[in-house]
């Protein structure tokens, strides 16, 4: 079977740090993506801080997107949020991947994107904006 017609798995993970990466060494994760870096605000002091501890325990090089998603734009699927995944899929066909999104803290999604549409698998409590 081709890697083309893999689904992508991606974990879309709110306000993660380095104690998330212990959860994850099962996972086998290929890559950490995070949006933009953004200037530190009292609701989001350290969002890169913890995207860049979380890479650093997995092994991994933190990849920048052009802009950064939200649990919230997935869940209502808004296309630029869609869009972005698929792009991303493209890159990682049959790979579990976390993308660090805006969201409640603690927030998890699961999301399997293939030729045939992007489909949410699993969702945890904070995860709804």
């Amino acid at each position: 079977m081709s890697d083309l017609q893999c689904p992508a798995r991606f974990l879309l993970l709110s306000e993660p740090d380095a104690s998330v990466a212990q959860g994850l060494r099962h996972e086998r994760v290929a890559a950490v993506y995070d949006g933009p870096p953004a200037p530190a605000t009292d609701e989001e002091p350290s969002r890169a801080a913890g995207a860049a501890a979380l890479g650093d325990a997995l092994g991994l090089r933190v990849q920048v997107m052009a802009r950064r998603l939200s649990a919230a734009d997935v869940l209502a699927r808004a296309p630029e949020a869609l869009d972005e995944l698929r792009d991303l899929a493209d890159l990682h066909r049959g790979e579990t991947v976390v993308v660090v999104v805006a969201g409640k803290p603690g927030g998890r999604l699961e999301v399997w994107v293939d030729g045939d549409g992007v489909s949410v698998r699993g969702v945890s409590q904070g995860a709804s904006t």
